[in-house]
C-alpha cells in the first residue's frame, strides 16, 4: 500500500508547544499576586487569584490535550514522539504546581509570619526566573528544527539550558533558606500551619524543578 508523502512527513509540532509554554508562564505570573494578597491579609483576593490560576491551568490542559491529539503517529517526525510527549508533560506540570499553590492557600486561613515575608517573595522571584529561562529554551526549539539541531542556535540553547540549571539551583537554595526561617517560627505558629506552609513552599519549588526538567528534555533533542 502506498502512503502519501504528506502523511509521512509530520508537520512541525513546536509552535503548539511554544503556545503551551506561553500559557504556562501566564499561569505562573499570577502566583506573586496571590502571595501578595495573602501577605496583605486580603483573603477575598487570594480566593479570586486562586480561581484565576485554576482557570488558566485548565486552558493549559486543553492546549496540552489538543497538542497530544494532533501529534502524528507515523514516520518522519522531527523528534521522537515519546520525547516530545515527555517535554509537553513537564511544561504542563509547571502550571499544575502553580494551581496547587492556589488550592493549598484556600484550604484554610493562612497568615504570613513577618520574618517569612521577604524570603517568600525572594523565593518566588528565583522560581519565576527559572520558569522564564525555560520558556526561552522552548522558544528556541522551533529555530533549532530549521537548523537541524545544530549551529549557533544549538550552542545558544545549550548555554541557556546550563543557565537554567544554575538558576534552578539558586531557587533550591532560596527554598531551603525560606524553610529554615519557617521552622524558626515554631513557637509563633501552630504545627499544622508549619506543615501546610511546608507543602506550599514545596509546590513553589516544584515549579522550578519542572522548569529545569523542560531544559533536560530539550537537551535530549540536541544530543541525538
Amino acid at each position: 500500500m502506498r502512503i502519501p508523502l504528506t502523511r509521512l512527513i509530520a508537520r512541525n509540532p513546536f509552535p503548539s508547544v511554544t503556545d503551551l509554554m506561553a500559557r504556562v508562564v501566564a499561569c505562573c505570573d499570577d502566583v506573586p499576586v496571590l502571595i501578595d494578597a495573602l501577605i496583605q491579609g486580603d483573603q477575598a483576593t487570594v480566593v479570586t487569584m486562586a480561581k484565576q490560576i485554576s482557570t488558566k491551568e485548565c486552558a493549559c490542559d486543553a492546549a496540552k490535550t489538543a497538542l497530544r491529539d494532533a501529534l502524528p503517529s507515523g514516520l518522519f517526525m522531527s523528534v521522537d514522539r515519546r520525547d516530545l510527549l515527555q517535554l509537553v508533560s513537564q511544561i504542563d506540570d509547571i502550571a499544575d504546581c502553580a494551581e496547587d499553590v492556589g488550592v493549598l492557600l484556600t484550604l484554610r486561613p493562612f497568615t504570613v509570619p513577618p520574618p517569612l515575608v521577604e524570603p517568600l517573595r525572594e523565593l518566588l522571584h528565583e522560581v519565576l526566573e527559572t520558569v522564564r529561562i525555560s520558556a526561552e529554551v522552548v522558544a528556541n526549539v522551533d529555530v533549532l528544527l530549521a537548523s537541524g539541531f545544530g549551529g549557533a542556535v544549538a550552542k545558544e540553547t545549550m548555554a541557556l539550558i546550563s543557565q537554567l540549571g544554575r538558576q534552578e539551583h539558586e531557587a533550591d537554595k532560596r527554598q531551603d533558606r525560606t524553610a529554615k526561617i519557617l521552622f524558626q517560627q515554631e513557637d509563633v505558629i501552630s504545627p499544622v500551619s508549619i506543615f501546610m506552609w511546608s507543602k506550599v513552599l514545596n509546590k513553589i519549588g516544584d515549579m522550578a524543578n519542572h522548569a529545569e526538567n523542560v531544559g533536560d528534555r530539550v537537551r535530549l533533542f540536541l544530543a541525538k
